[in-house]
């Protein structure tokens, strides 16, 4: 997993877990003071194919996090 995929991951089980939703791409980027929300949808689709993410299709705010790595640095 790449420095931005853990970003990514632990920014929407963090924002999950204090807003209880997961976020959209927009409210990712601007959490990470990225630009662009396609580099948030390519870094998101590849935690998907990994295993760390679910995600429903064609359903917004779907992003649950399976990763249990993410899940621990929340917790610190």
């Amino acid at each position: 997993m790449t420095e931005k995929q853990k970003l990514v991951l632990d920014f929407i089980y963090a924002y999950t877990k204090l807003k209880g939703l997961s976020p959209s791409y927009m409210n990712i980027a601007r959490g990470l003071g990225l630009k662009s929300k396609s580099n948030i949808h390519r870094l998101v689709h590849e935690l998907k194919k990994q295993g760390r993410l679910e995600m429903t299709p064609y359903q917004v705010r779907s992003l649950v996090v399976t990763d249990a790595t993410a899940q621990k640095i929340s917790k610190l």
